[in-house]
């Protein structure tokens, strides 16, 4: 039977399902014209060649959904349009008629707006942003109607098909949440089987590879009638597994046939190499992975700019951008020669030398797991800064929404609160853009000079007590003093409530009983001034210590913030003369101690 594309095998699945209002009251399957119409639908979804025909006849049941009310299926015929688009290049169409779904949307009032992050989340992995794909892959399922079990189904199996071979673990979380439901739709069992073998092949786990793909075999050979989609890919891992390495790489080319994305190609080959022990290999593929990505974004940005030339007139502007990239690529593919040469000269040298390949492979190995690790860090950063500059803009746009509203009435009290609420927002965005920019030395000028003279006692007592109100009624704020009560310091009082602030912070965020406690007292030398803040929180395991001051760290990847409040507050220190450590042998919680020179 032909191969079936996981994009058609969703848009099959989507239109699955009652709509709501009309849909409940009117038969549309058993329409004679319905029927006709989405019969072929289908027969022109694999013939490229027939594309207008199929846009004709995607409009025509755009139309008919329409005139019987049917919202759920009308939406739905949109997202596969959008689907098509997206599996054949046309990629900017698709974005196009991803807006128009959104607009109309909004200007009906219609809340399935899971049809749309599909969308989105379908082009964005077809141009290997897997971050942004996911990100609307899970707001797709958030936005999920009760009643759409086909969107879900389809959305869930589409995330752990792209996460298979890159983060098998979390992959297999997700292939299990439809496994009930795909009992009752057997191209979707076929999906889960194939996805569950392949999760086996990413890990390494032979046993289960074989029994998975014994599972799989077995539910074709009962189900004649089944496409095969997931076969070629399931059949090359097993020669993999099997060691048959040569014949299994030969057919990962992007010529070859395949039912995965070329992406995913990138990641078997990556895989398949680390299994040879060639670790070489891995690292040249996961740069062209990479390479090959930012290309596909590229592509995109080149698609939009040439539609404005298009529009502007300006036919040589774009024949010479053109020009311009063949040009590139030319380019880049004289350098993939050389390259090759290079790595071929590169491999007769190891041949002659048993351990100075041992020792070079090593060292690759290491190489790829800081690449990996760099990737990682980076999306976590993305991902968190994202979070945190999206909740205050959020809240932003609710109160801004409030205040523009016709028809309600605030009092002159209720306006100036929405307006300081806002004002809280932004001063909020403002001190994360402002962290991040602190923290890269080449672009912090910051200067912090002598200001004024404290009296500590009263200057960081003040401070702490200040946090009181956040405190809960299970945890003691106190002060200690080694110290007396005139005893002076001069400094710059900005920075050093901003050190003291995040210390602060941190402590009240990790400590859920027993005491948080700010001590100060002079050195033995006489000549620095010692503020230790400890608590007896969760503390910071000592496998982690060392990274602390790091910028982005946080020991968890859960907890509001972007991990660079103790970064800058080092900083900060530094420039005051003095610094920011951890006390690594106080065990009762965490202990940081802030000294600050004596004139």
């Amino acid at each position: 039977m032909k191969r079936l594309t996981m994009t058609l095998l969703t848009a099959l699945l989507l239109l699955t399902g009652s709509g709501r209002a009309a849909a409940a009251t009117f038969d549309y399957e058993s329409d004679p014209v319905h029927q006709h119409l989405y019969q072929r639908f289908l027969q022109l979804y694999n013939l490229p060649s027939k594309m207008s025909e199929f846009y004709e006849t995607c409009d025509s049941l755009l139309h008919y959904y329409r005139e019987k009310d049917l919202k759920m299926q009308y939406y739905k015929m949109q997202l596969n349009v959008c689907l098509f688009d997206t599996e054949y290049g046309n990629l900017l169409r698709a974005v196009k008629r991803t807006n128009q779904m959104l607009e109309e949307m909004e200007d009906e009032g219609y809340d399935a707006y899971s049809q749309v992050y599909t969308a989105l989340g379908t082009i964005y992995e077809s141009r290997g942003n897997l971050r942004m794909a996911r990100h609307y892959y899970e707001e797709a399922v958030n936005n999920l109607l009760p009643e759409d079990k086909g969107t879900k189904m389809g959305t869930y199996s589409r995330i752990a098909a792209m996460l298979m071979l890159r983060e098998p673990v979390e992959a297999e979380l997700w292939n299990e949440k439809y496994y009930e439901e795909s009992l009752t739709f057997d191209p979707y069992h076929q999906v889960y089987l194939f996805i569950k073998a392949m999760i086996s092949f990413a890990v390494n786990d032979e046993f289960e590879f074989n029994r998975n793909y014994q599972n799989y075999q077995n539910f074709h050979s009962q189900h004649k009638g089944i496409d095969n989609y997931g076969m070629e890919t399931i059949e090359t891992a097993h020669l993999a597994m099997q060691k048959n390495y040569d014949e299994a790489l030969a057919r990962l080319t992007p010529s070859s046939p395949r039912d995965i994305s070329l992406m995913a190609l990138f990641d078997m080959r990556t895989l398949i190499y680390k299994k040879m022990e060639r670790y070489d290999l891995a690292l040249t593929t996961e740069k062209q992975r990479s390479e090959y990505a930012d290309s596909l974004n590229s592509d995109i940005l080149f698609d939009n700019l040439n539609e404005i030339n298009a529009a502007a007139g300006v036919s040589s502007a774009r024949v010479k951008a053109a020009q311009e990239r063949e040009k590139m690529l030319t380019i880049v593919l004289v350098l993939a020669v050389i390259i090759i040469a290079i790595l071929g000269l590169g491999l007769m040298y190891f041949r002659r030398n048993r351990t100075q390949l041992k020792e070079k492979n090593d060292q690759l190995r290491s190489a790829l797991s800081m690449a990996e690790e760099g990737q990682k860090m980076k999306t976590e950063f993305v991902r968190s800064v994202s979070h945190e500059i999206r909740t205050p803009l959020n809240a932003i746009n609710g109160f801004n929404d409030v205040l523009n509203t016709p028809g309600i009435d605030l009092t002159p009290e209720e306006r100036e609160d929405l307006l300081n609420r806002i004002a809280v927002n932004i001063k909020a965005i403002t001190d994360i853009v402002d962290d991040m920019l602190r923290v890269a030395d080449k672009e912090s000028n910051d200067f912090y000079p002598k200001t004024g003279t404290i009296y500590c006692n009263q200057f960081f007592s003040g401070i702490l007590y200040e946090h009181r109100d956040r405190v809960s009624s299970h945890i003691e704020l106190n002060y200690t003093t080694k110290v007396i009560n005139r005893f002076q310091l001069e400094t710059n009082t900005e920075g050093l409530r901003k050190i003291l602030d995040q210390v602060i912070h941190n402590a009240i965020k990790f400590t859920k009983e027993g005491h948080i406690l700010m001590h100060c007292e002079q050195s033995a030398d006489g000549k620095r001034v010692l503020v230790s803040i400890e608590d007896t929180g969760c503390g910071i395991p000592k496998d982690q210590q060392d990274q602390v001051f790091e910028g982005f760290y946080k020991g968890d990847v859960f907890e509001q913030g972007i991990g660079l409040g103790l970064t800058v507050s080092k900083k900060i220190a530094r420039k005051l003369g003095g610094d920011l450590v951890l006390d690594t042998e106080y065990t009762q919680g965490a202990r940081f101690v802030l000294s600050l020179p004596i004139d």
